[in-house]
């Protein structure tokens, strides 16, 4: 079973990816097969069809995600929206590729209210490749994090914890 990580946010400094982090680092402790596609280090190019030439670097991620049984998608919230660099990789895949996945999602805003219609976006792009979705994302928000950036409510770390599990338990 392969398990991906994707950081969805293309921030230098940005609290999705401490989120993932955690999430890749509990995982490749306790399964076998886990990589990690971070889009802030990732050159992915923007869709432009099927049929067009891409670079090295984005054809390997379409083929690490076609391989991948298991997804752990972070994104944080834009202007109550998903981010655009989850929705373009998405954008590369042939939609009966990814069927029979899972997916679970850490999804990061500055405030609650907008968490919700971001996972909405999440559960009806998974769906559109037939990927059963984990009923339980973890939502963090910018008060989980102090002045630093360090994640100061652990529970957000043992929800990333259970969501790791409980993804990868929908796949077995």
């Amino acid at each position: 079973m392969k398990i991906l990580i994707i950081c969805g946010s293309r921030r230098k400094n940005s609290l999705t990816r401490k989120l993932t982090d955690i999430a890749f680092e509990y995982a490749r402790g306790k399964y076998q097969d886990v990589s990690y596609v971070d889009l802030e280090k990732t050159n992915v190019e923007p869709f432009r069809g099927f049929n067009e030439d891409y670079n090295k670097e984005t054809k390997d991620v379409i083929k690490l995600m076609e391989s991948s049984d298991v997804f752990i998608i972070g994104s944080p919230v834009y202007d109550a929206l998903l981010s655009s660099g989850v929705k373009n990789l998405f954008e590369h895949l042939n939609y009966k590729a990814l069927e029979k996945s899972v997916a679970g999602f850490i999804i990061k805003s500055t405030n609650a209210g907008s968490s919700q219609q971001v996972r909405g976006h999440l559960v009806a792009l998974v769906n559109y490749f037939h990927i059963l979705s984990n009923p339980r994302p973890v939502f963090s928000i910018d008060d989980d994090f102090d002045e630093k950036g360090n994640l100061k409510n652990e529970s957000i770390r043992e929800r990333i914890f259970k969501l790791v599990d409980s993804t990868v338990e929908l796949k077995r």
